[in-house]
């Protein structure tokens, strides 16, 4: 449908569309530095990602800046079957060996992506030849881009504890978690049991050992 409406539209049209939702991205990458800085401080405070202190800041900004400072590289549809898929599912297994909780993962993604659908919504008063098609259409790679990381990264967190505890899926139900990680550490306790004594049986005054 989106493909008919665009042939359905002049060339310099289709193009100016195109350049004006580049011109966007463009921000983004620009102001790359800024809106790293704003989305570490928010991930270090917001209460749903408490574990991000854990991680050194210059390793934490590094990774957002990437995002940002590359975001038409990331945005690309066949790195994000391919580069983005790998690159996030290697975030969730990493998350969870440093003692991550899935939905502190989740709540970080989420934050970015709201930090940068601000920019890109107050990028149309900066603008005035922006309208809202444009805001529209960059919005709409924004979510496309960060569902997908969410979906990968949330694959590599379950495939590592899969691996790891022999269990997956562990928003549908903590209680078997805390179990399974429970009857792993269990399982690789060394076995110890305490010497079976003797018994012990009188018959007619004499000692007898049963």
């Amino acid at each position: 449908m989106e493909l008919q409406k665009l042939l359905k539209i002049p060339k310099k049209a289709v193009w100016r569309r195109i350049v004006l939702t580049k011109k966007i991205i463009d921000l983004i990458e620009a102001n790359a530095l800024q809106l790293s800085k704003e989305i570490k401080r928010e991930l270090l405070l917001h209460q749903s990602t408490r574990s991000y202190q854990k991680i050194d800041e210059k390793i934490l900004h590094d990774w957002i800046y990437d995002v940002c400072s590359r975001f038409s590289y990331w945005l690309d549809e066949d790195r994000e079957k391919g580069e983005v898929q790998q690159h996030y599912k290697n975030l969730g297994r990493e998350r969870l060996l440093q003692g991550f909780e899935l939905p502190e993962v989740i709540s970080a993604l989420y934050l970015t992506k709201r930090r940068l659908w601000a920019f890109i919504a107050a990028s149309r008063e900066a603008d005035s030849a922006l309208n809202l098609n444009q805001i529209v259409e960059a919005s709409f790679l924004l979510v496309r881009f960060f569902d997908h990381a969410v979906l990968h990264v949330s694959e590599g967190y379950e495939e590592s504890l899969r691996s790891k505890y022999g269990y997956e899926a562990p928003l549908s139900n903590p209680e078997r978690l805390s179990e399974a990680i429970a009857a792993k550490q269990k399982l690789e306790q060394p076995i110890y049991e305490e010497p079976k004594l003797p018994s012990l049986c009188f018959t007619k005054g004499m000692i007898r050992f049963g």
